[in-house]
Protein backbone atom coordinates (compact mmCIF):
# COMPACT_ATOMS: atom_id res chain seq x y z
CA UNK A 1 0.00 0.00 0.00
CA UNK A 2 1.74 3.12 -1.26
CA UNK A 3 1.65 5.79 1.77
CA UNK A 4 4.44 8.58 2.06
CA UNK A 5 4.73 10.29 5.85
CA UNK A 6 4.17 14.09 5.50
CA UNK A 7 2.81 16.67 8.17
CA UNK A 8 3.79 13.86 10.91
CA UNK A 9 1.05 11.88 9.54
CA UNK A 10 0.89 8.96 6.78
CA UNK A 11 -1.05 9.66 3.80
CA UNK A 12 -2.68 7.22 1.04
CA UNK A 13 -2.26 7.57 -2.71
CA UNK A 14 -2.40 5.61 -6.29
CA UNK A 15 -1.37 6.50 -8.88
CA UNK A 16 -2.08 4.92 -12.24
CA UNK A 17 -0.86 5.83 -15.87
CA UNK A 18 2.66 7.83 -17.14
CA UNK A 19 2.45 11.18 -18.77
CA UNK A 20 1.27 14.98 -17.41
CA UNK A 21 0.04 14.67 -13.78
CA UNK A 22 -3.54 14.85 -12.88
CA UNK A 23 -3.76 14.85 -8.90
CA UNK A 24 -7.69 14.44 -7.97
CA UNK A 25 -8.74 14.53 -4.62
CA UNK A 26 -12.11 13.05 -3.33
CA UNK A 27 -14.67 14.97 -1.23
CA UNK A 28 -16.02 14.31 2.50
CA UNK A 29 -16.66 10.90 2.93
CA UNK A 30 -14.79 9.53 -0.14
CA UNK A 31 -11.29 7.56 -0.72
CA UNK A 32 -8.79 7.75 -3.70
CA UNK A 33 -11.58 5.20 -5.46
CA UNK A 34 -13.27 7.65 -6.26
CA UNK A 35 -11.23 8.62 -9.34
CA UNK A 36 -10.43 4.93 -10.46
CA UNK A 37 -13.04 5.43 -13.30
CA UNK A 38 -11.12 8.50 -14.41
CA UNK A 39 -7.74 7.39 -13.52
CA UNK A 40 -8.13 4.17 -16.06
CA UNK A 41 -10.17 6.41 -18.83
CA UNK A 42 -6.82 8.85 -18.51
CA UNK A 43 -3.76 6.65 -17.97
CA UNK A 44 -2.81 5.76 -21.20
CA UNK A 45 -1.72 9.39 -21.86
CA UNK A 46 -1.81 11.03 -18.26
CA UNK A 47 -0.50 10.13 -14.80
CA UNK A 48 -3.78 10.36 -12.39
CA UNK A 49 -2.78 10.53 -8.77
CA UNK A 50 -5.41 10.28 -5.91
CA UNK A 51 -5.34 10.06 -2.19
CA UNK A 52 -7.13 9.74 1.15
CA UNK A 53 -6.98 12.93 2.73
CA UNK A 54 -5.68 12.95 6.58
CA UNK A 55 -8.68 11.62 8.16
CA UNK A 56 -9.84 9.08 5.45
CA UNK A 57 -9.85 5.63 4.96
CA UNK A 58 -6.24 4.57 4.82
CA UNK A 59 -4.49 7.73 5.61
CA UNK A 60 -4.00 8.59 9.36
CA UNK A 61 -6.41 10.03 11.75
CA UNK A 62 -4.69 12.16 14.06
CA UNK A 63 -6.90 12.63 17.35
CA UNK A 64 -6.25 16.34 18.28
CA UNK A 65 -8.65 18.86 16.64
CA UNK A 66 -5.72 20.91 15.36
CA UNK A 67 -4.50 18.65 13.44
CA UNK A 68 -7.51 19.47 11.07
CA UNK A 69 -7.47 22.89 8.97
CA UNK A 70 -7.88 23.48 5.18
CA UNK A 71 -4.07 24.82 5.11
CA UNK A 72 -3.15 21.67 6.33
CA UNK A 73 -4.83 19.49 4.30
CA UNK A 74 -3.43 22.30 1.03
CA UNK A 75 0.04 21.43 2.44
CA UNK A 76 -0.45 17.66 2.40
CA UNK A 77 -1.02 17.90 -0.85
CA UNK A 78 1.87 19.78 -1.70
CA UNK A 79 4.04 17.42 -0.14
CA UNK A 80 2.49 14.12 -1.34
CA UNK A 81 2.98 16.10 -4.98
CA UNK A 82 6.67 16.73 -3.82
CA UNK A 83 7.58 13.28 -3.03
CA UNK A 84 6.27 12.30 -5.77
CA UNK A 85 8.06 14.46 -7.97
CA UNK A 86 5.43 16.55 -9.28
CA UNK A 87 6.14 20.18 -9.81
CA UNK A 88 3.12 21.22 -11.79
CA UNK A 89 -0.09 19.39 -12.55
CA UNK A 90 -3.72 19.59 -13.54
CA UNK A 91 -5.18 19.66 -10.01
CA UNK A 92 -8.62 19.07 -9.29
CA UNK A 93 -11.89 17.89 -7.14
CA UNK A 94 -14.76 16.69 -5.76
CA UNK A 95 -16.45 18.92 -3.53
CA UNK A 96 -14.52 19.17 -0.85
CA UNK A 97 -11.70 17.83 -2.86
CA UNK A 98 -12.76 20.55 -5.38
CA UNK A 99 -12.40 23.46 -2.95
CA UNK A 100 -8.98 22.16 -1.79
CA UNK A 101 -7.39 22.66 -5.14
CA UNK A 102 -9.16 26.17 -5.05
CA UNK A 103 -7.12 27.01 -2.44
CA UNK A 104 -3.95 24.81 -3.41
CA UNK A 105 -4.24 26.94 -6.27
CA UNK A 106 -4.28 30.31 -4.34
CA UNK A 107 -1.71 28.80 -2.40
CA UNK A 108 1.07 27.24 -5.67
CA UNK A 109 -0.36 29.14 -8.86
CA UNK A 110 2.80 28.38 -10.48
CA UNK A 111 2.00 24.38 -9.92
CA UNK A 112 -1.01 24.30 -11.29
CA UNK A 113 -1.24 24.14 -15.00
CA UNK A 114 -5.57 23.95 -14.92
CA UNK A 115 -8.36 23.09 -12.58
CA UNK A 116 -11.33 20.57 -12.38
CA UNK A 117 -13.83 21.65 -10.46
CA UNK A 118 -16.56 18.94 -9.77
CA UNK A 119 -19.11 19.43 -8.02
CA UNK A 120 -17.86 22.32 -6.19
CA UNK A 121 -18.68 25.44 -4.14
CA UNK A 122 -16.27 28.83 -3.84
CA UNK A 123 -16.63 28.66 -0.27
CA UNK A 124 -18.52 31.97 1.56
CA UNK A 125 -18.53 35.72 1.27
CA UNK A 126 -21.72 35.69 3.54
CA UNK A 127 -20.95 35.25 7.47
CA UNK A 128 -24.18 33.91 8.52
CA UNK A 129 -24.29 31.24 5.48
CA UNK A 130 -20.46 30.42 6.36
CA UNK A 131 -21.95 30.07 10.08
CA UNK A 132 -24.87 27.68 9.20
CA UNK A 133 -22.73 25.37 6.98
CA UNK A 134 -20.24 24.99 9.89
CA UNK A 135 -22.61 24.76 12.77
CA UNK A 136 -24.48 21.91 10.30
CA UNK A 137 -21.31 20.25 10.31
CA UNK A 138 -20.92 20.21 14.01
CA UNK A 139 -24.08 18.84 14.39
CA UNK A 140 -23.43 15.99 12.14
CA UNK A 141 -20.03 15.40 13.84
CA UNK A 142 -21.78 15.11 17.25
CA UNK A 143 -24.31 12.97 15.70
CA UNK A 144 -21.18 10.34 14.73
CA UNK A 145 -19.65 10.71 17.77
CA UNK A 146 -22.41 10.18 20.08
CA UNK A 147 -23.62 7.05 17.84
CA UNK A 148 -20.12 5.38 17.32
CA UNK A 149 -16.51 4.89 19.08
CA UNK A 150 -14.66 7.48 17.75
CA UNK A 151 -11.47 5.16 17.52
CA UNK A 152 -13.73 2.48 15.67
CA UNK A 153 -13.65 2.45 11.79
CA UNK A 154 -17.14 2.93 9.89
CA UNK A 155 -18.45 2.73 6.68
CA UNK A 156 -19.24 5.77 5.06
CA UNK A 157 -22.71 5.37 4.80
CA UNK A 158 -23.34 4.70 8.30
CA UNK A 159 -21.75 7.98 9.01
CA UNK A 160 -24.05 9.42 6.70
CA UNK A 161 -21.13 11.01 4.88
CA UNK A 162 -19.87 9.86 0.73
CA UNK A 163 -20.93 9.25 -2.49
CA UNK A 164 -23.50 6.39 -2.05
CA UNK A 165 -22.18 5.00 -5.29
CA UNK A 166 -19.14 3.89 -3.83
CA UNK A 167 -21.02 1.55 -1.46
CA UNK A 168 -18.87 0.24 1.00
CA UNK A 169 -15.70 0.82 -0.44
CA UNK A 170 -14.44 3.42 2.37
CA UNK A 171 -14.44 2.63 6.45
CA UNK A 172 -13.33 5.82 7.86
CA UNK A 173 -12.05 6.67 11.42
CA UNK A 174 -15.17 8.48 13.19
CA UNK A 175 -12.78 10.64 14.67
CA UNK A 176 -10.82 11.21 11.49
CA UNK A 177 -14.28 12.48 9.80
CA UNK A 178 -15.45 14.55 12.72
CA UNK A 179 -12.46 16.00 12.81
CA UNK A 180 -12.76 17.00 8.92
CA UNK A 181 -16.18 18.27 9.44
CA UNK A 182 -15.30 20.53 12.59
CA UNK A 183 -11.97 21.90 11.32
CA UNK A 184 -11.26 21.49 8.04
CA UNK A 185 -14.49 22.20 6.47
CA UNK A 186 -15.64 24.60 9.01
CA UNK A 187 -15.58 28.42 7.98
CA UNK A 188 -14.61 28.09 4.33
CA UNK A 189 -13.14 30.92 2.85
CA UNK A 190 -14.12 32.40 -0.39
CA UNK A 191 -12.23 31.91 -3.14
CA UNK A 192 -12.60 34.74 -5.30
CA UNK A 193 -12.67 33.20 -9.32
CA UNK A 194 -11.64 36.14 -10.92
CA UNK A 195 -8.67 35.82 -10.06
CA UNK A 196 -8.12 32.34 -11.14
CA UNK A 197 -6.08 32.60 -14.59
CA UNK A 198 -5.45 28.55 -15.56
CA UNK A 199 -7.92 26.91 -17.43
CA UNK A 200 -10.49 25.53 -15.56
CA UNK A 201 -12.95 22.91 -16.20
CA UNK A 202 -16.40 23.24 -14.17
CA UNK A 203 -18.66 19.77 -13.42
CA UNK A 204 -21.88 19.54 -12.03
CA UNK A 205 -24.58 17.13 -11.80
CA UNK A 206 -28.09 18.36 -12.97
CA UNK A 207 -29.77 16.69 -9.66
CA UNK A 208 -26.96 18.34 -7.46
CA UNK A 209 -28.89 21.65 -6.55
CA UNK A 210 -26.94 22.07 -3.84
CA UNK A 211 -24.11 23.33 -6.69
CA UNK A 212 -25.92 24.09 -10.06
CA UNK A 213 -25.49 27.96 -8.64
CA UNK A 214 -21.57 27.19 -7.64
CA UNK A 215 -21.13 26.23 -11.28
CA UNK A 216 -23.17 28.91 -12.67
CA UNK A 217 -20.94 31.32 -10.57
CA UNK A 218 -17.39 29.74 -11.62
CA UNK A 219 -19.01 29.70 -15.36
CA UNK A 220 -19.77 33.55 -15.44
CA UNK A 221 -16.40 34.79 -13.32
CA UNK A 222 -13.52 32.54 -14.78
CA UNK A 223 -11.56 34.02 -17.34
CA UNK A 224 -10.87 30.91 -18.92
CA UNK A 225 -13.81 28.39 -17.83
CA UNK A 226 -16.21 25.82 -18.88
CA UNK A 227 -19.21 24.11 -17.56
CA UNK A 228 -20.32 20.89 -18.24
CA UNK A 229 -23.83 19.94 -16.84
CA UNK A 230 -24.16 16.11 -16.24
CA UNK A 231 -28.21 14.98 -17.06
CA UNK A 232 -29.07 12.42 -14.68
CA UNK A 233 -26.97 13.05 -12.40
CA UNK A 234 -26.55 14.07 -8.50
CA UNK A 235 -23.57 15.30 -6.41
CA UNK A 236 -21.21 12.40 -7.50
CA UNK A 237 -21.36 12.64 -11.28
CA UNK A 238 -17.92 11.48 -11.84
CA UNK A 239 -19.23 7.69 -10.41
CA UNK A 240 -23.17 7.96 -11.69
CA UNK A 241 -22.00 9.31 -14.91
CA UNK A 242 -18.48 8.04 -15.25
CA UNK A 243 -18.86 7.55 -19.52
CA UNK A 244 -20.07 11.58 -19.53
CA UNK A 245 -17.33 13.05 -17.13
CA UNK A 246 -14.44 11.04 -18.28
CA UNK A 247 -14.73 12.22 -21.90
CA UNK A 248 -15.68 15.64 -20.70
CA UNK A 249 -12.27 15.70 -18.83
CA UNK A 250 -10.11 14.00 -21.93
CA UNK A 251 -10.88 16.27 -24.04
CA UNK A 252 -10.32 19.46 -21.64
CA UNK A 253 -7.05 17.94 -21.10
CA UNK A 254 -6.02 16.84 -24.43
CA UNK A 255 -7.14 20.92 -25.45
CA UNK A 256 -4.39 22.02 -22.77
CA UNK A 257 -1.61 20.89 -25.13
CA UNK A 258 0.36 20.28 -21.87
CA UNK A 259 3.27 17.54 -21.86
CA UNK A 260 5.56 15.83 -19.20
Amino acid sequence: MPTVRVNGIEIYYDEQGAGFPVVMTHGLGDCAELWSPLAEALADRYRVVSWDMRGHYRSEAPEELEAYTQDIVVEDLRALSDHLGIERAVYGGHSLGGYTALRFYEAYPERVAALILHGTGPGYRNHDGSQAWTDRLAKLAAWQEERFDRGARVDAKELRVGAPALGTVAQHFVRGVAGVERGVMAHPRFVDATAIDVPTLVIVGENDKGYLASAGYFESKLPNGRKLVVEGAGHPAALERPEVVNAAVREFLDGLGVTP
